[in-house]
């Protein structure tokens, strides 16, 4: 599973790039190079086809819709293998920007114990901090400031302070960002015509089991993506999460592959509903 890959050194958002979730272009290729020469590189439909395969097998797969990625399959084509790339329909269709996108931008131009403090008077309540500020995951590397921005932007706030801090920090100008950020349908027909899959990843791609409708947003995900779509659904969860529902509206909705964020290999007797992958910036070591 890949991200962000691009180089940053000029970008004003250098903060975020520093992550562990991002790739430079040279990273990545050395990267793509060891995977070539180790593993059989195969599509997303593919996979019941290499089941019994006694070869050592990885699928490429990129979320989020980024415009890096138009360039990432250019790449992947002139290495001859292909990816699977999923896409949040509401960024590339109507140019929001998705609210992990958002909170991650304004995490990069400002102070984060000084932001911490302003969402704590935003919200008027100065108990948050104690509730919010301690991660859940066991490898965590992120400070508390940032586990308490990304916990209460993402799971309290209805989207207005994280829209609000966005922006008074990054720019008003919501579409203009986009179009610098996120794919547009013509890089999307490029990348089809260069033998890519195209998947999807939720209309908003807000966390599933926090939205009131699930089906509404596969609906509306499936009905702008059939365009791009070619053959069996490939869909992956934002931000890795889903429950019960979730795995009952996407199997009513024909979705065959579908991707989390656990870390493992695919079992041939697990559910194609829940697919792990490995983080490629963090889980693969050259």
């Amino acid at each position: 599973m890949y991200h962000d890959i691009r180089n940053y050194s000029d970008s004003k958002y250098i903060e975020r790039y520093k992550l562990k979730s991002f790739m430079t272009i040279d990273q990545f290729k050395k990267q793509l190079r060891y995977l070539i020469n180790n593993y059989n590189i195969i599509n997303t439909s593919d996979i019941p086809k290499y089941f019994e395969s006694k070869e050592k097998n990885a699928i490429l797969t990129f979320d989020d819709g980024l415009l890096d990625h138009y360039h990432v399959a250019k790449i992947l084509s002139d290495f001859n293998v292909k990816g699977t790339f999923l896409l949040p329909a509401q960024a590339i269709r109507d140019r929001i920007a998705l609210r992990t996108h958002k909170i991650q931008f304004i995490l990069s131009l400002i102070n984060e114990k000084e932001l911490s403090q302003r969402i704590i008077s935003e919200f008027n309540d100065k108990t948050l901090w104690d509730k919010y500020s301690v991660s859940k995951w066991k490898d965590n590397w992120w400070s508390p400031e940032m586990v308490f921005v990304t916990n209460v932007l993402r799971y309290i706030d209805d989207g207005t302070v994280t829209n609000k801090l966005f922006n008074d920090i990054v720019t008003k100008d919501e579409i203009g960002f986009c179009n610098e950020f996120y794919l547009n349908e013509k890089h999307i027909n490029e990348m089809i015509d260069m033998g890519h899959e195209i998947g999807g990843h939720g209309f908003t791609s807000h966390i599933y089991p926090l939205l009131l409708d699930q089906e509404e947003d596969v609906k509306l995900t499936l009905q702008y993506l059939k365009k791009f779509i070619k053959g069996d659904i490939s869909y992956s969860y934002p931000n890795g999460k889903y429950n019960e529902t979730t795995l009952q509206v996407l199997k009513d909705y024909n979705c065959k592959y579908v991707y989390t964020t656990e870390k493992a290999d695919i079992d041939k007797n697990g559910s194609l509903l829940e697919i792990p992958r490995y983080d490629a910036s963090q889980d693969i070591i050259i």
